[in-house]
C-alpha cells in the first residue's frame, strides 16, 4: 500500500478484502469504505455514529483550534451549525438561485477537461478545487469580492498543510519510547 499512487493500493487491497476495511495507521483506527452502497451506509445511514474523525494538528491552527464547521466533532455545537448551513446557505431557494454561476462553473470544468485531454496532460485537481472555492465565495459574498482571489489561495495552501504527512498527528508509542517519553 505504501506506494506513490496510495489510492491505487487501497484500490487492490478492497479487491482482495470487500468493500469495507479497518485498518491502523499506528495507533489510529482507519475505516476505509470503497463502495457506493457501503458510503452511502457510513455518510447517510449511520452518519452520527461515524460523524467523528481523526484530530490532526494543522486544524488547531487553520480552523481557529478545531471550532471551523470543517473540524467540528458531533455534538449540540455541530447540530446547530448544521442547522444553520442548511437554512442559510444550502436552502433550495439560495441554491436555485445561483443556477446561473453554477452552470458557468461546470461549463468552464467541462471544457478545461476536454483540453487537458486532448493534450494529454496531467489533471490538476487542486487547482479546480480552488476555482471552484472562488465560485462558491461569489456566491455566499457577492460577485464583486475581489478578496476571493486570495480566498483561493488560502484554501490551496490549507488543502496542502492538512494534507502533508505529520508526526504530531500520529501517537507513536516506538517513537515515544525511542524518545525517552516512557
Amino acid at each position: 500500500m505504501l506506494t506513490s499512487l496510495p489510492h491505487r493500493g487501497l484500490q487492490a487491497l478492497a479487491q482482495r478484502y470487500g468493500p469495507i476495511m479497518f485498518l491502523w495507521l499506528d495507533n489510529v483506527p482507519i475505516a476505509v469504505v470503497s463502495s457506493p452502497h457501503a458510503t452511502e451506509l457510513f455518510l447517510k445511514t449511520h452518519d452520527i455514529i461515524f460523524a467523528s474523525h481523526a484530530k490532526v494538528q494543522a486544524s488547531e491552527y487553520l480552523s481557529y483550534d478545531t471550532k471551523g464547521m470543517e473540524y467540528l466533532a458531533y455534538g449540540p455545537y455541530w447540530q446547530s451549525v448544521r442547522k444553520l448551513c442548511m437554512l442559510q446557505l444550502l436552502s433550495g431557494s439560495k441554491i436555485e438561485s445561483f443556477t446561473a454561476l453554477r452552470h458557468e462553473g461546470i461549463v468552464s470544468l467541462v471544457e478545461w477537461i476536454r483540453g487537458a485531454e486532448a493534450a494529454c496532460e496531467v489533471v490538476d485537481v487542486i487547482r479546480k478545487v480552488g476555482e471552484l472555492v472562488a465560485m462558491s465565495a461569489r456566491m455566499i459574498f457577492g460577485p464583486n469580492l475581489k478578496e476571493s482571489y486570495h480566498l483561493k489561495e488560502l484554501v490551496h495552501e490549507g488543502l496542502c498543510l492538512i494534507g502533508a504527512f505529520n508526526f504530531a498527528d500520529y501517537e507513536c508509542s516506538n517513537l515515544r519510547f525511542y524518545c525517552g517519553l516512557y
